[in-house]
């Protein structure tokens, strides 16, 4: 007996020497922890899980450029899986050849496509432009003050490699109220200088203007919600209302919306921990944009929110604070949900067709989906994360096939009357190209003024 006791306790007492230790050391660094977890949860958006330490990645957002048809010695068209192998197997295309694809304007109609200007955001660093349709900057936004690390330097992501303006909003007198990714909101006026600086909210993604100056934004506090999950650190988003000095007036749980609503249901597909809803878009429904004698499910002075982790669609009444219409199953990973001048919306379904994205116009009371856009072989499009789209006044669409870099605008039946590549490169032999969050089309009258 003694011997077995013995040798029982030579193997317990190890056991409990390492877990006392490895107790020890998770509660002495567990700030680096909690960082190293932030640097998860936080990523800058939706990329697949992909990492390679071998890549000396350039600060910003960079995606692998695609060939395109015609173009280099193949002929032909790298799918993405193609080029998921490429990252794997290459150490993230290391020793790659230069990317042959096209920079700038590489397709303009000037009769079909609908005239203005180009607001450009794009991942390689702070800043926005304005291009005219044959891709020459006419105008630009940049201020070297306006960073996350610069105005909010406490904030929760600073040991983030992120630092690039994410979403804007144009006044008609050239303002320009900014997102900058992780950190909050700012205002510019038309010369760049600030006009003024939100406190930190961990803004992400999207930024929108009522008629009333209001701002709207997705807010994000990493904390533990023993709400929904016990114990556990979640990146909980928020629905952010400013006023229009950038003073907070609202934040509204995200989380809190959708269990204090009917949908409460969908709470199911959320992942056990992390970014549980990856909330990605939010557009305030001013009275102008549903038409006259409306009946359909959308109030005006409302909200659309996109989550991307459960692949729902959903309008929030933030008197009520409660979800009060949703929709799902027609999208997968979904971005940019807008509503459209005859009350129906437009969705960015990234990865509803598996490696093809489609962009959706469906009706909000019907789930009837009236129009859509693929691309085929000739012209591939698939964003596997990010994403816009614009429906023009003379019928045509312009889509931001964000990871791609590309922007292209395309007419009811399909055809492309315009596109543009992000000129911006990095990578050894130019393999990178930078990340184009959004492309929006300005009427040359509403910048006349100023411009």
């Amino acid at each position: 007996m003694s011997g077995r006791y013995n040798r029982l306790k030579k193997f317990i007492v190890p056991v409990l020497i390492v877990l006392l230790a490895a107790a020890f050391t998770g509660y002495r660094y567990r700030g680096l922890i909690r960082m190293k977890m932030l640097a998860v949860l936080h990523s800058f958006d939706d990329l697949p899980e992909i990492h390679d330490d071998s890549l000396d990645m350039p600060p910003g957002a960079w995606w692998p450029a695609r060939q395109t048809p015609g173009s280099g010695d193949s002929g032909g068209t790298d799918s993405q899986t193609e080029q998921l192998e490429l990252l794997r197997s290459l150490g993230y295309l290391s020793g790659y050849e230069e990317a042959p694809v096209e920079m700038g304007v590489t397709v303009f109609d000037s009769v079909k496509a609908y005239p203005g200007y180009n607001i450009l955001i794009s991942g390689h660093g702070p800043g926005v432009s304005m291009v005219d349709m044959t891709g020459r900057e006419v105008h630009n936004w940049f201020n070297s003050e306006v960073s996350l690390y610069g105005i909010w330097p406490n904030a929760q992501d600073k040991e983030i490699p992120i630092d690039f303006w994410r979403r804007t909003f144009l006044y008609p007198n050239g303002d320009l109220v900014v997102m900058v990714e992780g950190g909050g909101i700012v205002k510019l006026d038309k010369d760049s200088s600030l006009l003024w600086a939100s406190e930190y909210n961990g803004a992400h993604h999207d930024v929108d203007v009522d008629e009333f100056g209001n701002v709207y934004t997705i807010g994000r506090d990493t904390h533990i919600n023993d709400r929904f999950f016990p114990g556990k650190y979640i990146s909980e988003d928020y629905i952010c209302v400013l006023d229009s000095l950038g003073n907070r007036i609202r934040w509204i749980s995200t989380l809190d919306v959708l269990a204090n609503s009917s949908y409460a249901p969908v709470m199911r597909r959320m992942p056990d921990g992390g970014d549980v809803l990856h909330c990605n878009t939010i557009e305030y429904i001013r009275p102008s944009m549903l038409p006259d004698g409306y009946t359909g499910p959308l109030r005006a002075g409302t909200v659309i929110l996109s989550f991307r982790a459960v692949d729902l669609v959903c309008a929030v009444d933030l008197e009520q604070e409660s979800v009060y219409w949703a929709d799902s199953d027609l999208w997968r990973m979904q971005h940019q949900p807008t509503v459209l001048p005859d009350g129906t919306m437009l969705v960015f379904d990234n990865q509803g067709m598996g490696e093809k994205s489609t962009i959706l116009q469906f009706d909000p009371a019907s789930g009837e989906v009236l129009w859509f856009y693929r691309g085929d072989e000739e012209h591939p499009f698939y964003s596997v994360g990010s994403g816009s789209c614009q429906r023009l006044p003379n019928g045509n669409t312009l889509i931001t096939e964000s990871m791609m870099g590309r922007a292209f605008e395309v007419t009811p039946e399909g055809e492309i009357v315009w596109e543009f590549y992000n000129p911006h490169r990095a990578g050894d032999h130019l393999e990178l190209i930078a990340t184009l969050f959004e492309v929006v089309r300005i009427p040359a009258e509403d910048v006349e003024s100023w411009l």
